[in-house]
């Protein structure tokens, strides 16, 4: 990191002072007033500051941390406004600490809300690392959503002049702010999320995150406005353990308190230095300049521009460096930086930004000066920090290298999570697509439509749009590059382009112009050559052309729209009117005969008949006249022919409400994250000259999607396990009531996500991690009940130990009183409530810990005949053997507890797993049942028309799908996923049940 003022050497460092009062808040008007005898004193200070600021509500203990952190005795005084104390710092030579102690908000929120928001904004900017003080063991979110001050910094608070958007007051101010650090203060001991915490390095996120949708909860806000954001974790200080009472300052302090004292300590001491916004390291008169400058805008309500108010500093304080350039200081030693040092230097922007931030030169570019690089801006736009708004390529077909998915548009789709309805558009170049899919997307503009004969669409291009009839579903359009264009020169990639059509939607326009006939089925060759460019099945020999199957491709190919443009020909057959359906079946008919010719004419028509089950034609006449057919865009409705606009119409509500959710084979329905996987898959494929094949797809995104299941799951228990607030429980079944509730809706966001899971492999590690959390969980209340029994045993026995350490049971007859006091102890212990399961086990290492003294001072008497001393160890030796055997028992009960709970564990995965199965049997018999009812319909039009060899074929088809079906359809397809599940958790119940007799163990050895 640069360094900007000068630095003195170790030697020069500052005594500690004592806290004064740095600003203060005036009661009557709630403005600020700096206090110019605490700004000298800053000024004292001539090394690299690390200012920590502690901002919170009343009576949360912030002074109480903050004398821990700087080892005082005494902390702030009370007056309002902000406290500072200066002391070395602890752990970095010639770097100075900074402590700014705030006096906590009030409980009501419009209670002197400017002053405090003014307050708040002062210690964001001041400090290096702001620490957020909360106190209370209730719903930790809403201690966090208390913080409704963050919400102001946008408004008070911009990076750069020039850019006044929101966005530049989030995003780019996420860049330049300290580290956000929330103490939790007095929540119950919690072991098991201590360890989870110190796992994660303290991530604030992995604890706390906004609920899903709420992107503008106070929690959102503070994501997006800290770059960097810490949670810490402390219990009650005392060794009384009791809430909302501290110590003395320097007073003996809670051990598990004392562990999390440290881990808050070691942080926020490793944390860098305070810096400018290029990055200068900031001494006293650098911050006190700042702290006046802040103070002066918040009093006149202005915005506080950063750039301004750093660059006035910097050309204050560093008046010998000029712009791109920087003399080195004779003063003191320079630090260390990272990068080039001076007054302009870029600002780093946060690696989640793509923004790049190139500041305004200093005074000599400002005043039109030559010496440097001009001053400029660039930013990343913003519009691209939103989900899209029109169409973006998602595959390119790059000349000479092929097909490329666009990482853009594959982020934009993936980040979707509703269902997706797929509708893609295929067709000859400049037949028209482009306009029917921006009416589908509800505009008259959005895909490109061209004007002249050139083909404006290239590769697949996407538009992301909500569905206009399911609110719970996003409408993804897919225009795709004109098949055919005369000017490509190499259409090798036509077939490919219609091929990922096919895969990816669930309803595919075929759109031409004219009528159709045999030069419009000739065009259709693409359909004729899905064959040899998708396999269904990864056996060799699966596809289509080994097998002459095509029902394996009736279960997923999408349902086929022909939309005819241009149409000219009346709807008449045999002198009736038909339908544009008709029309279609009509063009549909095979030609009888096994030459050359009929072959080459059946060939297109029974691809479509055998590959599409829903087939639906839609027949468009000419839109507008002459010249205006050139700018459809730019046409009123009123301008375009009536009938095209009520046959434009009825496409569009036949989509909207007949289109389907993509699915892939078996049922499970495609989100966008989903559908991302699925053109990453195929390219691949196709990139790497493999034949796309479907079941490999969809297994290879079920160990993706079912991954991610288990991780969700996981998270899912996560936020549903037991509170914090509620360890330690009094009984074992308390906690395991807790858990099974806890693991019951982590296995119903399992099973809704995870598909394809083959061997339950998925579902067995969910089933081992959950047992594992289990374990964990157990420990961790063992650990807090153990905790909490000890600190009221060591406050309970206070006076006992006293009187032991002073010979107060030296005398005649102390025996009996020693037994008397411990006796009392023991009596106000059983007195203490919720101590937990360890209460026994505590209270038994007290006991034993007090064996040798109770001998000592039994053997020392002399008021004890020998025969009263061997009468009275024996009632010792006595009490002992029954301790130990209600710890026994006790052992006995928690093995039988936990045997139990594996067995509903097992039966939870069970019940559940045969839902999922029984849904997933429906929805396969269902996918069977379409596909018998489309080949019987095809069986019964050729026997019509006289085919009966290709009859026969169907036949074939017909008897397969039902042997499938009817297999489906037995007790059996459940009962063999069910047993092998079985067989999983007894290879996990030994393992499991051996915790079980180790906590026995554990708890005996304790005693034995």
């Amino acid at each position: 990191m640069p360094r900007g003022p000068r630095f003195l050497p170790p030697a020069e460092a500052p005594a500690p002072m004592e806290p004064v009062c740095l600003v203060e808040r005036v009661p009557t008007s709630g403005m600020l007033r700096v206090n110019p005898s605490a700004l000298r004193q800053l000024r004292m200070l001539a090394q690299p500051l690390h200012v920590l600021a502690v901002f919170g509500p009343r009576r949360t203990g912030k002074s109480f941390l903050l004398d821990q952190l700087a080892g005082a005795a005494a902390g702030s005084g009370p007056q309002r406004g902000i406290w500072m104390r200066c002391l070395s710092h602890p752990t970095r030579a010639q770097h100075s600490l900074v402590l700014l102690d705030t006096e906590g908000f009030p409980d009501h929120e419009q209670d002197d809300k400017d002053a405090f928001s003014r307050l708040f904004v002062l210690n964001v900017l001041l400090s290096s690392v702001f620490v957020y003080n909360s106190c209370g063991d209730g719903d930790p979110q809403a201690q966090l959503e208390r913080l409704t001050y963050v919400r102001e910094l946008p408004r008070r608070v911009r990076v750069l002049p020039e850019c006044c958007e929101p966005w530049d007051s989030g995003v780019l101010l996420s860049t330049v702010l300290p580290a956000f650090v929330w103490c939790l203060r007095d929540v119950a001991p919690d072991p098991q999320l201590d360890w989870e915490l110190e796992e994660e390095q303290h991530n604030l996120d992995s604890t706390v995150s906004a609920a899903p949708g709420a992107d503008h909860s106070l929690t959102r806000c503070i994501q997006s406005t800290f770059s960097c954001r810490k949670l810490f974790r402390f219990c009650p200080p005392g060794l009384d353990g009791e809430w909302g009472t501290l110590p003395a300052p320097l007073g003996p302090l809670h051990p598990t308190f004392q562990r999390q004292l440290e881990h808050f300590q070691q942080y926020v001491l490793s944390c860098e230095p305070k810096g400018t916004l290029g990055k200068h390291l900031v001494d006293g008169t650098f911050l006190a300049g700042m702290l006046e400058r802040i103070v002066e805008l918040l009093g006149r309500d202005e915005a506080i521009l950063l750039q301004e108010v750093c660059k006035e500093l910097l050309e204050a304080t560093i008046p010998h460096e000029v712009e791109g350039c920087r003399t080195p200081s004779p003063s003191g030693p320079v630090l260390e930086s990272r990068g080039a040092a001076s007054a302009t230097q870029l600002l780093r922007p946060d690696p989640k930004v793509e923004a790049v931030v190139i500041l305004q030169a200093s005074a000599a570019s400002d005043r039109g000066g030559t010496g440097g690089a001009s001053a400029q801006v660039s930013l990343w736009d913003p519009a691209q920090a939103t989900s899209a708004t029109g169409p973006i390529c998602l595959v390119e077909n790059v000349p000479s290298h092929g097909l490329k998915v666009n990482r853009e548009a594959l982020v934009q789709l993936q980040a979707r999570s509703q269902p997706v309805v797929v509708v893609a558009i295929a067709g000859l170049y400049r037949t028209g697509k482009s306009y029917l899919m921006n009416r589908l997307a509800g505009k008259k503009t959005g895909f490109s439509l061209g004007s002249t004969i050139q083909s404006h669409t290239k590769g697949i291009w996407m538009w992301c749009v909500p569905h206009p009839r399911r609110p719970s579903h996003t409408l993804v359009l897919l225009d795709t590059e004109g098949l055919g264009d005369v000017e490509k020169g190499n259409t090798k990639n036509d077939t490919w382009i219609f091929t990922l059509a096919v895969l990816l939607s669930s309803t595919l326009v075929y759109n031409s112009l004219g009528i159709i006939d045999q030069g419009a089925m000739d065009r259709l060759h693409y359909v004729t050559e899905l064959t040899e460019h998708i396999q269904a099945k990864a056996a060799p020999g699966a596809g289509l052309a080994a097998t002459g199957d095509g029902a394996d491709f009736v279960r997923f190919f999408p349902a086929f729209v022909w939309a005819v443009r241009d149409f000219t020909l009346q709807l008449r057959l045999d002198g009736r009117d038909i339908t544009a359906d008709e029309y279609l079946e009509h063009t549909l008919r095979l030609k009888p005969g096994d030459d050359q010719c009929a072959q080459a004419y059946n060939l297109p028509r029974q691809c479509l008949r055998h590959f599409f089950p829903t087939r639906k034609c839609f027949v468009f006449e000419q839109p507008a006249r002459g010249q205006d057919l050139h700018q459809l865009e730019e046409l009123h409705d009123d301008q375009l022919n009536l009938g095209f606009r009520e046959q434009v119409a009825r496409f569009c509500a036949h989509i909207w409400a007949t289109a389907q959710a993509k699915a892939l084979p078996g049922g499970h329905i495609v989100t966008g994250k989903l559908l991302g996987d699925l053109v990453v898959t195929y390219v691949d494929a196709i990139r790497s000259g493999v034949v796309p094949c479907l079941e490999n797809a969809v297994l290879a995104l079920a160990q993706v999607e079912n991954s991610a299941a288990v991780e969700e799951a996981m998270a899912r228990y996560q936020t549903v396990r037991v509170p914090w607030s509620v360890l330690p429980t009094e009984t074992l079944q308390e906690l395991l009531a807790l858990h099974a509730q806890a693991e019951h809706d982590a296995l119903e966001v399992f099973m809704a996500r995870a598909f394809k899971d083959e061997d339950h492999l998925f579902q067995r590690s969910l089933k081992e991690q959950l047992d594992v959390e289990l374990s964990k969980l157990c420990a961790a209340n063992e650990q807090a009940s153990h905790d909490r029994c000890q600190a009221a045993l060591l406050e309970l026995s206070g006076d006992l130990e006293a009187h032991i350490s002073s010979g107060t049971y030296a005398v005649p007859g102390g025996y009996q009183r020693y037994l008397d006091e411990r006796q009392r102890v023991v009596d106000q212990y059983q007195q203490v409530s919720c101590k937990g399961l360890m209460a026994m086990s505590a209270l038994q290492e007290f006991l034993l810990s007090q064996d040798a003294v109770a001998d000592t001072i039994r053997q020392a008497d002399q008021s004890l005949s020998e025969h009263d001393r061997e009468l009275a160890g024996q009632r010792a030796r006595a009490e002992a053997a029954e301790h130990e055997a209600a710890v026994q028992r006790m052992a006995h009960k928690a093995a039988e507890q936990r045997q139990q709970e594996a067995k509903r564990s097992h039966a939870e995965h069970v019940q559940q797993l045969e839902a999922r199965l029984e849904t997933e049997r429906q929805q396969l018999l269902a996918e069977y049942q379409r596909a018998l009812d489309h080949k019987l319909k095809e069986q019964e039009a050729l026997l019509r028309e006289g085919f009966r060899k290709e009859s026969a074929r169907v036949g074939e088809e017909l008897r397969r799908l039902r042997e499938e079906s009817s297999a489906i359809s037995q007790p059996s397809w459940i009962s063999a996923a069910l047993t092998l599940l079985g067989d999983v958790a007894s290879l996990v119940l030994p393992c499991f049940m051996g915790k079980v007799v180790g906590l026995g163990t554990r708890l005996l050895g304790r005693f034995l």
